[in-house]
């Protein structure tokens, strides 16, 4: 299958899992501000199974992907202005590289396109981060390295790596 993603000018630079798109200079060309660029990726295997982090779109695709059943889930609370939040940006890529799978979900929310729920979940500066197991907030990230984002993803991976193992030796 494929996974397309629209990506506006004013957001400057698109990411998905280890691929980039800087869209100010397609084929060496300016690209305006209000410049429309569609970005396909082929995509293997089902989600569960894939890495790359997931662009929450809307309240209800948010609350599917941290209900209880899933993996646990990292949410990564942004915005396109913020500097640190971009700074952190390839060190989440990075984790997501390592970790996202059968294990670890990620999920980026930018604060800007998904203000509701941000208000919702009490996000009051960015960059900021959340793991949410069972349908609840389990952890909570904020003015923190990405060395401890690693390690509380690692360590939630590894958690439910542990759980699924203990329930097939059932």
């Amino acid at each position: 299958s494929s996974l397309v993603e629209i990506v506006t000018g004013s957001s400057r630079r698109a990411s998905r899992g280890r691929v980039r798109c800087d869209v100010a200079a397609i084929g060496g060309v300016r690209a305006p501000p209000d410049l429309l660029v569609v970005v396909l990726w082929n995509v293997t295997g089902p989600p569960a199974e894939r890495g790359g982090i997931s662009d929450v779109a809307s309240t209800e695709e948010f609350q599917r992907l941290t209900a209880a059943g899933g993996p646990p889930t990292l949410a990564f609370y942004t915005a396109p202005w913020c500097g640190p939040c971009q700074e952190v940006a390839p060190h989440i890529d990075d984790i997501s590289g390592r970790l996202e799978g059968r294990h670890l979900r990620i999920l980026r929310i930018d604060v800007d396109a998904m203000h509701n729920l941000a208000r919702e979940q009490g996000i009051k500066a960015v960059p900021q981060f959340e793991v949410h197991r069972e349908g609840h907030v389990v952890e909570r990230l904020a003015g923190c390295g990405p060395e401890a984002v690693a390690e509380a993803a690692a360590r939630h991976a590894a958690d439910y790596a542990e759980m699924l193992k203990k329930k097939e030796e059932r």
